[in-house]
């Protein structure tokens, strides 16, 4: 727009300019008709007038910019306070309405009884929370006044020279007025955005043809109100003149439950005085009524106590605490409420009031006119009952069936009838008939269905199906080949009733839904057939899920639940985003982290996923650990610990028959292999379950070797750094990591760590390669003088040579006690290796 008008005034320029060429050539040929030689002829009065409008326009249109600017800046800023204060208002009212009131608190406290588990609340109150206060449209009968802004929109055809194509950004001032160019000053106070179109089509349409006005309401003014009272955050609020009583409430946090909905006060002052409107809020909340009074600057809101209450209960569509005003009787209230439920009953309605001695009853019914025009008082309470809930011509179904609940004696004659529409359940045997009058009949499910036996059904019978078990079995579906009914018995485990099942699906995909006894009942009310449950069924309920591949793969004894009688072990399939296989690749690769993998995915393929090897990597001795590998080794480490303290207690025995001396020496010796024994077990943790694999340097070369192995759920693999160190540990005077010297042989690392210790098991040290195998005196050739070929062995980067203490065991145990040692060295070499300790 700015560029147009630039050009434009250019025009008018180079115009004026080719003007004054005319008339100083036209007194060059003719100069007689020049009036003076000092005489200079100007443009037309119009087009400098034009030009000025123009310059006007410029400065104009400048100066909105700017203010335009500064008022987008400022509204911004009024938004994010106004914005603050709805949040701490929005606090303050959540906490509040956590807060019974002293009415709704003595109601519940005193009829707790009839209510039960219910609670009766205040009517009403409940509108202004969360509420926030919207926007209205503005239209052409919005009243203009000061503080309005407003964007004008002129546009159409010059009756001169000018075209017209331009918006102004407009504010009526505090005396009412605005500027226009073209214009002047008009005063709008009081004019409707309507009226203010057509005075400025009138006073532009002689300069402009087809001329078009618009006008946009871009920011209403505001104006102080004042709410005062029983609201919950009483002051001065802004508001605009499109707001109304509701909105107004609604900024202040609504109206509190010490206050009255229905005597609201609006005060506004007046050249006559002081005017009053009242507002019943009510006639919005029931009837449905707009509020339609408009708010004023200057306004007071007075929120008046509450008047007096009556609670409705019971069997009707809203029951609550309502507040009277020129309702007298019972009959007036029960509109309040809604009406009645069609389960209401007709003969059984109680008023209690309050008295001097306490709460006094009155019953009534409602065909009784005079009792529904019971006139009433503050704090009285009503309760409509419900009716009976007998059946007149049902039949009651309990006990081991699909389907219990109530059946119709039209329907449902004879116990056979029954009985094929109930589905009783695999332990169901017996079935009993308990007639109205207390008569029973009692008979083999197997015989009614085998046709030996039928009994005709009457209206009110119950009948109930009990189980033949002892102790109710478990039973087992879902995505098995076989549904199953396993006998129960003390301690019995998931893992024992699992053990003979057949599964439908691979047991990755699967998983166990373990339901409690007491659960069933509820999810027979959400679906008819168990055995086409599913996962939305048992939304709410109680119950474990194990992940079949974990308790049976795995062998995770967490997963090894305890089940009770009547327990339900359901088998249902697995979500890819629930329990997807994966492992977990750390260390020197470009993207460590978790991912997934299928029944194919190998070694290689994860390394690839993971972006590769980084320049550190040291393929060589990858750390490869496998869960199944690591339990077993687990366990392996606790046996052989559990004897071992059953050593070291008989050793103990042993030493009672010692001189003192001997004994203290003893005891102290035992005391520090128990020591060793412990602080090796602890060190051992996190190494366990390695594979040992002889991996190449390149990705390329692993996926064409034999070690390419196809991965399982739960492996870890760790690419360590280039390692720089040789480990030296076991009986040596100094356990340490030595640096690595190309060439040095065993001999040589021993040396420098002072030699063996004199406990050391010298003919059976070995050497644990970084990628995990071991190489001992066996491995690489062995001469008479003991270890004498091993000590020759040249050492690669991250080697570790373990030295074994002789441990006085029986001999019977040495080869396990061996092993064990030589995992828990391991899984130390394997830890230091991977910057784990």
């Amino acid at each position: 727009m700015e560029i147009f008008l630039k050009l434009r005034y250019s025009f008018f320029i180079i115009f004026i300019l080719l003007y004054f060429v005319v008339a100083q050539s036209q007194e060059m040929i003719d100069p007689s008709q020049s009036p003076s030689t000092n005489q200079q002829t100007l443009p037309p009065d119009s087009v400098i007038q034009q030009l000025k409008d123009l310059q006007n326009t410029r400065i104009e249109n400048k100066k909105s910019t700017v203010e335009n600017k500064e008022i987008k800046k400022n509204q911004e800023e009024k938004e994010e306070k106004t914005e603050e204060k709805e949040k701490e208002s929005k606090y303050i009212t959540e906490k509040a309405e956590l807060e019974e009131s002293d009415i709704e608190n003595n109601l519940n406290k005193i009829y707790s009884d009839v209510l039960k588990d219910k609670k009766l609340k205040q009517f009403g109150y409940d509108f202004f929370k969360g509420s926030k206060k919207a926007l209205s449209p503005v239209g052409d009968d919005y009243i203009l006044g000061p503080g309005d802004n407003l964007k004008v929109f002129l546009w159409g055809d010059p009756v001169d020279i000018l075209s017209l194509d331009r918006e102004v950004s407009l504010e009526v001032s505090r005396d009412g007025t605005v500027y226009i160019p073209n214009v002047g000053v008009l005063n709008v106070a009081g004019l409707k955005i309507g009226d203010f179109k057509k005075i400025l089509t009138q006073r532009l349409s002689s300069k402009y043809k087809n001329l078009k006005v618009d006008v946009v309401l871009e920011k209403l003014r505001t104006f102080k109100v004042y709410t005062t009272g029983f609201v919950k955050n009483p002051g001065v609020i802004l508001v605009n003149p499109l707001d109304n009583l509701i909105d107004a409430l609604t900024l202040a946090g609504g109206v509190s439950k010490n206050g009255s909905l229905r005597n609201i006060e609006i005060k506004r002052k007046t050249p006559d005085g002081i005017i009053t409107y009242k507002v019943d809020l009510y006639d919005l909340f029931i009837k449905g009524l707009p509020v339609d009074v408009k708010l004023r600057d200057e306004d007071v809101i007075y929120v008046p106590p509450i008047g007096d209450t009556v609670a409705i209960a019971g069997d009707v569509k809203r029951p609550a605490i309502y507040e009277l005003k020129d309702e007298k009787t019972l009959e007036d209230v029960i509109k309040f409420a809604g009406g009645f439920n069609p389960s209401v009953s007709e003969v059984f309605v109680r008023l209690s009031r309050f008295s001097k001695d306490g709460v006094k009853i009155f019953e009534g019914s409602l065909s009784d006119k005079d009792f529904i025009k019971t006139k009433l008082l503050n704090g009285d309470f009503v309760f409509f009952g419900q009716k009976p809930s007998v059946m007149e011509n049902a039949i009651l179904v309990k006990g081991e069936v699909y389907y219990p609940g109530y059946y119709s004696t039209n329907d449902t004659k004879t116990l056979k009838e029954l009985i094929d529409k109930a589905k009783p359940l695999v332990n169901a045997e017996i079935v009993q008939i308990i007639r109205e009058n207390k008569e029973t009949f009692s008979t083999k499910i197997k015989d009614i269905i085998e046709n030996k036996l039928d009994i005709d059904l009457n209206s009110k019978d119950t009948v109930i199906f009990y189980k033949k078990y002892l102790s109710e079995p478990i039973y087992v579906f879902g995505y098995v080949k076989q549904s199953q009914t396993v006998p129960y018995y003390p301690n019995i485990r998931l893992l024992d009733v699992l053990r003979d099942v057949e599964f439908k699906e691979d047991i990755r995909r699967l998983k166990a839904i373990v339901i409690k006894n007491k659960e069933l009942e509820k999810i027979k009310r959400k679906t008819n057939e168990l055995e086409s449950l599913k996962e939305e069924d048992l939304i709410g309920l109680n119950y474990d899920t194990v992940y079949l591949y974990d308790l049976l793969v795995k062998y995770d004894e967490s997963k090894n639940v305890n089940l009770y009688p009547g327990d339900t072990v359901v088998i249902l399939k697995t979500t890819r985003s629930e329990k997807a296989p994966s492992v977990t690749i750390l260390g020197e690769v470009k993207n460590p982290g978790k991912y997934e993998i299928d029944r194919s995915t190998t070694l290689a393929d994860v390394i690839k996923k993971a972006g590769g090897y980084t320049e550190n990597a040291y393929p060589q001795g990858l750390i490869f650990i496998r869960d199944t590998i690591k339990k077993l080794q687990k366990e392996k480490l606790e046996t052989t610990m559990s004897l071992l303290e059953e050593e070291f207690i008989k050793s103990t025995r042993q030493v009672s028959f010692a001189t003192e001396e001997e004994k203290q020496a003893a005891l102290m010796a035992i005391q520090e292999q128990k020591n060793l024994i412990q602080l090796m077990r602890k060190k051992a943790e996190f190494g366990l379950g390695r594979i040992a694999l002889d991996i190449p340097p390149t990705l390329q070369e692993l996926e064409k070797s034999n070690q390419n192995i196809v991965l399982e759920d739960g492996d870890t693999v760790i690419v360590p750094s280039r390692p720089s160190y040789i480990l030296v540990l076991g009986d040596v005077y100094n356990q340490i990591a030595l640096p690595y010297v190309k060439g040095y042989r065993l001999k040589d690392y021993l040396e420098m760590v002072g030699g063996v210790g004199k406990n050391a098991d010298k003919k059976n040290i070995y050497i644990i390669k970084a990628n995990g195998r071991v190489v001992s005196s066996q491995s690489v050739g062995r001469s008479f003088l003991l270890w004498s070929g091993l000590e020759d062995y040249q050492l690669s980067e991250g080697d570790t040579i373990v030295v074994p203490t002789e441990l006085k065991i029986p001999i019977a145990w040495r080869p396990m006690i061996k092993d064990i040692v030589q995992i828990i060295f391991q899984s130390i070499s394997t830890a230091v290796l991977a910057k784990r300790l």
